[in-house]
């Protein structure tokens, strides 16, 4: 498949839609991606006073459930649409969580932070969408301490050939309809449907995440299948 954008621009398709993202999520995953990040949630490590890089961090939804724990101290999120964030920091603001979160346009191949400075980094739903995959995972465990751990939520496919069957019509027919209604974009839904369905997951992902120099890389697969959650840490 060809895709109707590079993905070097995607963040033009977030800039376009970042006022309707919100709605559109919560309509497209039926809801389920408040279940999602909690599961990411309770996967960061266990100590107090932890500071959390958050990446494709969007309109900070992933960035606001992380603050709710009790280990976290603040979160920074990092995203290159500028539309996101201005959605994300309009958020915060109406939250009271402005001295909590920190909002920055950046790339996630090519962070601006010194190494070893997280405890963890999360990144929800972006990682398919960055051009050089291995740099992104690079970067990740270069900025994470010594025993930070790297998180990452990911759409895949389901390995039961029934429920692949109905997911796969629901990302090529359905997706891509309600998508253009919701926002009023001609092909975002699209490009979404086809990076879910090209992007390497399970077993091939985490072999990325080793590569990377992550230990003890693993993941989970939620809802049948059509997400999952990878983890690893820093020696």
């Amino acid at each position: 498949m060809t895709l109707p954008y590079a993905k070097s621009d995607s963040y033009k398709i977030f800039d376009s839609i970042a006022g309707r993202y919100d709605l559109i999520n919560t309509v497209l995953s039926l809801g389920l991606h408040r279940i999602w990040r909690r599961e990411m949630r309770r996967k960061l490590p266990v100590h107090s006073e932890q500071i959390v890089l958050d990446l494709a961090t969007g309109t900070a939804d992933v960035a606001i459930e992380l603050v709710k724990d009790v280990r976290i101290d603040k979160v920074v999120g990092v995203d290159m649409s500028e539309g996101m964030i201005g959605i994300g920091r309009v958020k915060l603001r109406k939250m009271g969580l402005n001295n909590r979160i920190q909002l920055q346009v950046g790339d996630a191949q090519k962070l601006s932070y010194t190494a070893n400075q997280f405890d963890a980094a999360t990144m929800s739903f972006g990682i398919r969408n960055v051009p050089d995959v291995n740099a992104c995972l690079s970067e990740i465990y270069r900025v994470l301490k010594p025993g930070g751990r790297g998180l990452i939520l990911e759409f895949a496919l389901p390995s039961s050939k029934v429920m692949r069957a109905l997911h796969l019509f629901y990302l090529r027919k359905i997706l891509p309809l309600v998508g253009r209604v919701l926002s009023g974009h001609g092909t975002a839904y699209t490009y979404l449907n086809q990076t879910i369905e090209e992007f390497p997951y399970g077993e091939n992902f985490v072999a990325l995440m080793r590569k990377a120099g992550f230990q003890n890389a693993t993941h989970r697969s939620l809802t049948f299948g059509i997400v999952n959650l990878y983890w690893g840490d820093k020696a």
